[in-house]
């Protein structure tokens, strides 16, 4: 009887287990597009340019410089006052001196025309680091998007290779009470269904922090809902290094702000040379004058002298030369480390788009043949349970890191779009 019934039970299990891997590799690997709650990467975003508090801060920020800008072609406040003499002396209250005088003060010519350039382009400096604040942060939500993606992917991949192991186990246990398996291979099964299970906890929490930090960057509740509507493809890098750093330069907010000190540096020096030159301040008002009914109108002008030796000018003017050369270093430093931190990049994503394009080529479907094909071979008694469970680890790993390879490729490309 059991020579007549194990035909008919053995063609079952490899179909049904190729089904299930079937359907498993395209659930796993080729993930859903859309969900009802889902937001695609574009939306994620533009929340965080929103939302933001910490880009919110930079506003402020370059809110703050547009006002100095506005400080910096004002003229002082001008002041009054008013001066009383010859208090407790033997003379009448009508003989004592009074006078009342409205004083302005007046910069050095040509010093308010250097006080606006200077303001203005620190208004733009700050505007750029805005920008450069913006770009980070553009990447800090790139990374966790594609990071909960590829989690999404991964527990995917365990849930249908936790069923694999599950029919597995059922198979060897259906063989075993036939006399066609041994208990060993029902605890391998078994082992390896429980390995599969502590990866998807494990899983299943690295979402949750990933799913947590892409919240917070768009100021959202830490465990509010949040599902990935974008697929995580592979595309392909078209563009040549030396097209992309041409464009860095020209684009890069970072090296935007240091061209930006340098001018900044520049027109500092001359603003300190113009503090050589003297400022004058005005005066005007009545006096009262002892023995006369009326009081007299009186003015005074009075002027600095700032170009004498023993001031500070000419100290503020050297300080203004060394700071200017620093700017020149520092931009040449700057545009070293973004070049350095472009071809690395791009290094990298060329590196990890061979490793998916190898996955591609030769390992996924090979992995998923090879897994039937076990299947098959146990069915048969051609294998031990301890090669068909070394399949099943083989086929599993090859799907994992697969994933970790194509979320390497996106991670790189992320940095080589952002890279400063």
């Amino acid at each position: 009887m059991t020579h007549i019934f194990r035909p008919s039970r053995r063609p079952r299990w490899p179909a049904f287990l190729a089904f299930i891997l079937i359907s498993g590799v395209q659930a796993g690997i080729q993930p859903r597009t859309a969900f009802s709650e889902g937001l695609s990467l574009d939306s994620c975003l533009a929340r965080a340019t929103s939302n933001n508090p910490a880009l919110r801060a930079t506003d402020r920020e370059v809110s703050a410089a547009q006002a100095r800008l506005r400080q910096a072609g004002a003229l002082d406040a001008p002041s009054v006052s008013y001066s009383v003499g010859k208090l407790g002396t033997a003379i009448s209250s009508q003989e004592h001196d009074a006078s009342i005088r409205l004083s302005q003060d007046l910069s050095a010519p040509g010093q308010r025309g250097h006080a606006v350039r200077v303001a203005r382009i620190d208004a733009a400096l700050s505007e750029t680091n805005r920008e450069s604040f913006a770009l980070k942060l553009r990447g800090d939500v790139t990374r966790s998007y594609r990071r909960l993606q590829a989690d999404i992917l991964v527990a995917r991949a365990l849930e249908s290779l936790r069923g694999t192991a599950t029919d597995l186990e059922r198979m060897v246990g259906a063989r075993l009470r036939t006399g066609g398996a041994r208990y060993l291979d029902v605890l391998r099964a078994r082992a390896e269904r429980v390995r599969i299970e502590n990866d998807m906890l494990e899983a299943d929490r690295v979402a949750r922090e990933d799913r947590r930090g892409l919240n917070a960057l768009m100021a959202r509740a830490p465990d509010e809902p949040l599902e990935p509507s974008d697929s995580l493809v592979f595309r392909p890098l078209t563009d040549s290094l030396s097209v992309l750093i041409d464009r860095v330069r020209t684009l890069r907010p970072r090296l935007i702000a240091a061209r930006l000190e340098v001018t900044r540096a520049t027109a500092g020096i001359a603003f300190a040379k113009n503090g050589l030159l003297p400022a004058a301040t005005l005066s005007a008002g009545l006096d009262r004058v002892p023995g006369v009914d009326r009081p007299g109108f009186g003015g005074e002008i009075s002027f600095s002298l700032p170009f004498v030796p023993w001031s500070d000018r000419r100290a503020k003017i050297a300080e203004a030369h060394a700071t200017q050369q620093g700017s020149v270093d520092r931009m040449e430093a700057t545009d070293r480390e973004v070049e350095t931190a472009i071809r690395n990049a791009y290094g990298a994503a060329r590196s990890a788009g061979r490793q998916v394009e190898q996955f591609d080529r030769l390992l996924l479907a090979d992995a998923s043949d090879a897994i039937r094909t076990a299947v098959q071979n146990y069915q048969a008694g051609q294998i031990d349970g301890l090669e068909l469970f070394e399949t099943l680890r083989t086929f599993r790993s090859i799907r994992l890191e697969y994933i970790r390879a194509l979320l390497n490729y996106e991670l790189s490309l992320t940095d080589l779009a952002v890279a400063e």
